[in-house]
């Protein structure tokens, strides 16, 4: 059977297609590709189905029950196998079946997540220490990152500082409770920093119905602090006009601490330095690409800003080239397109020599 010939089912994080990783995964394979797809009906029969981990899950799990020679992709590209809290663990399987997210009921959610991972022919992580944890279920694992050449491409040209180094953060706006892990970091570096931030102006707090504002978490941070609202136009040519991206995460946090290492490649792809905290995912990119940016604890924090600050600009132009370097090498369309084809050519019926990637 010819790759193409191939009848394709995909399930959408968002119904209008918005959502970052519809964006930014197969559906960006499949344009580059011209690969024919549809949104995928329990209704109808396919080849291979692609099913990330928000979506109804227990639907396509009588779906495959009724359909076993369908290959089912399964994506999973946050921690979810983590256990982060009694909520999450509990309640979060009993929502999603209120609110209609789930045809039935799991109590135990990460339960439904890991009985997927079980019963998929191939399942997509985002970090190699999740892969390490899935292959103990499923042997055919694939580490598999965002798309994000094509939507971080303004690149930073000019890095003199001026009187206060502009430090950024860009993403969800339910990522920024961390910050409050760091509030003597900025109160330190306050006198020489200021914060841009780039987010929506609102984020979901337990699922879609309670929302809280940003500014309440802002106002709260002991430094200067400059919001952009969040636009897919002009939040990449934000980054490049500022002097340093941060990415601080709180350990405690399960859930974030596991986090992937897609938003310090959309940094580096920005030609913008980065510090970050020390997660698996952003050390294991950083020893790969030998930088030394990941930040321990709150001293390490402080100690690398200033450092970043202080480093001569000849230096700091050289991090960033380097670094979008590497990025343009391992990160690019072109080397994503290839472990989305070793995807494809896993699955058992794909016939290799049709393959043209």
């Amino acid at each position: 059977m010819d790759f193409k010939e191939l009848k394709i089912g995909y399930v959408p994080y968002s119904t209008n297609l918005s959502q970052p990783a519809d964006r930014r995964r197969f559906l960006h394979f499949a344009e580059r590709k011209e690969i024919e797809y549809e949104i995928a009906d329990t209704s109808k029969k396919y080849d291979i189905v692609i099913l990330p981990a928000p979506a109804n899950l227990s639907k396509w799990l009588l779906y495959k029950r009724k359909n076993p020679e369908t290959k089912f992709i399964f994506e999973m590209v946050d921690s979810l196998i983590f256990t982060t809290d009694f909520f999450s663990e509990v309640f979060k399987g009993i929502g999603r079946f209120l609110i209609g997210k789930d045809t039935l009921m799991y109590f135990n959610y990460q339960k439904l997540i890991i009985k997927w991972i079980k019963s998929a022919d191939l399942v997509l992580c985002s970090s190699t220490e999740i892969k390490s944890k899935i292959l103990n279920w499923n042997r055919n694992a694939i580490v598999s990152l965002d798309y994000l050449e094509n939507e971080y491409s303004a690149v930073k040209h000019d890095y003199n500082i001026g009187c206060k180094m502009k430090l950024v953060w860009e993403g969800q706006g339910s990522v920024l409770p961390h910050f409050l892990r760091f509030k003597t970091v900025f109160e330190q570096v306050n006198s020489f920093c200021e914060l841009h931030v780039i987010t929506s102006k609102r984020f979901a707090l337990y699922g879609r119905y309670l929302k809280k504002d940003v500014s309440k978490i802002l106002n709260k941070l002991p430094i200067k602090t400059v919001f952009h609202e969040w636009d897919i136009n002009t939040k990449d040519k934000i980054l490049s006009q500022c002097d340093c991206g941060i990415i601080p995460l709180d350990r405690n946090n399960i859930f974030g601490w596991h986090k992937p290492a897609n938003k310090l490649i959309s940094f580096w792809f920005t030609g913008l330095p980065t510090l970050v905290s020390d997660t698996p995912a952003y050390k294991e990119l950083m020893d790969n690409a030998q930088e030394r940016m990941c930040c321990g604890n709150e001293e390490d924090w402080i100690k690398k800003i200033h450092i970043m600050r202080n480093m001569v600009l000849s230096d700091r132009m050289a991090l960033a080239a380097k670094n979008l370097a590497y990025v343009k090498t391992h990160y690019s369309d072109v080397a994503l397109d290839k472990v989305w084809g070793n995807i494809f050519s896993r699955l058992d019926f794909f016939v290799r020599k049709h393959a043209s990637y």
